[in-house]
């Protein structure tokens, strides 16, 4: 079977989000199936290449406007690529850009749509502006196309196909997200009083509810520590973490160490005694699957996704969003109760293993091409 994998995937190596780190897993997986001939193609830019095995074709084409010409160019482009590959089956990596292109260029090549983001739902904590504007006229219109029109759609928890509903009117399968495999060899070293923050730095994330909420931990851990381990996205909201860190006189307590390669990432879950996630909106954050294949206890909101990740009082803890003393409550818990943060730490490792595993994600990934194929051949 000849799959064509059409999204983000990232060149140079350098992996940008969580969409990009899902693909490259996802990647990995499935070119473990020695039947599977696979064609990455992106419009992300990079060189053309072979990368473990599996060619990756660049198009280039219009970065800007793609939404008022419905991706004219590009989906020539793909076009002419996929008439060189001569697909089985292609899968779209997301339900904007990536999906609707697959959908229109496509023709009667079965198309698989992964669901990696719910737009509606992240327009609602966008700044205003011209992005905002475009966001809430074109790609809220693009992502309910694809949602509508997709035979076949994978989701990593059963949150899109719930918050959706009778919009999708194809077939759903959850097949979770795929975490690196060199998280699953971590061996946790946990450090008292250490606490992880793993993300981008924005307002959605809501970092200061986190940085607030250290300030009150403190009170019964003296020795807790903040850990922020990701790039800034929006500068100005950067600006008023720091300057509510200074604000609390939390100077010595607050390390913020910026974008880290996997490696790096690795070393801090394995040095962290729990992971804390405070953000106001997630479909499915890696980082959680990152923190429980370390088997790293997560703190986290009630928010989109999340719940359907941490396994409430067995494997973290979910937090009504907006309530900083139970958000401080739980994570002085943890961070007082070594016995329970065992137990949440074995439990979270046996989940990742089910749920966030190449190997298992893809197999279920690669289930939904067997139905695709089977059903398109049929009905030709």
């Amino acid at each position: 079977m000849r799959v064509a994998l059409v999204g983000p995937y990232p060149g140079g190596g350098v992996v940008r989000g969580g969409v990009e780190s899902s693909f490259v897993n996802l990647v990995g997986g499935l070119s473990s199936f020695p039947d599977l001939q696979l064609d990455v193609v992106s419009f992300a830019p990079g060189d053309p290449a072979h990368d473990n095995g599996v060619r990756v074709h660049r198009i280039s084409g219009p970065r800007r406007l793609n939404n008022l010409t419905l991706f004219r160019q590009r989906r020539l482009a793909l076009a002419r690529v996929l008439r060189e590959i001569e697909p089985d089956v292609v899968h779209a990596q997301e339900t904007l850009g990536y999906g609707y292109v697959c959908l229109k260029t496509a023709g009667r090549v079965p198309v698989v749509v992964s669901i990696h983001g719910i737009v509606r739902e992240e327009l609602k904590h966008m700044a205003s502006g011209l992005g905002r504007i475009r966001v809430a006229l074109a790609d809220v219109a693009i992502e309910r196309y694809c949602v509508g029109h997709a035979r076949y759609l994978v989701e990593p928890t059963t949150y899109p196909q719930e918050y959706f509903g009778r919009l999708i009117r194809g077939q759903v399968v959850d097949v979770g997200n795929g975490i690196d495999d060199l998280f699953f060899t971590v061996d946790p070293a946990p450090e008292p009083g250490r606490v992880l923050y793993a993300g981008s730095i924005l307002a959605r994330k809501r970092l200061i509810a986190l940085v607030e909420a250290i300030d009150a931990v403190r009170a019964t851990t003296p020795s807790v520590r903040l850990v922020i381990a990701g790039g800034i996205v929006e500068p100005g909201y950067a600006a008023q973490v720091e300057a509510r860190v200074q604000e609390l006189g939390l100077g010595d307590v607050v390390t913020f160490l910026g974008p880290l390669p996997p490696a790096r990432m690795a070393e801090e879950y394995r040095r962290a005694s729990i992971m804390v996630l405070p953000s106001a909106q997630e479909t499915s954050p890696m980082v959680i699957g990152e923190a429980m294949a370390v088997g790293v206890p997560v703190v986290s909101t009630d928010v989109g996704g999340i719940p359907y990740l941490v396994d409430d009082g067995r494997t973290g803890y979910v937090v009504p969003l907006g309530d900083g003393e139970a958000l401080a409550r739980r994570m002085a818990e943890l961070l007082g109760d070594e016995q329970a943060r065992r137990a949440f730490s074995q439990a979270a490792r046996v989940r990742a293993e089910e749920r966030f595993r190449t190997s298992a994600v893809a197999a279920r990934v690669r289930a939904v091409y067997d139905l695709a194929v089977g059903e398109a051949h049929g009905s030709r």
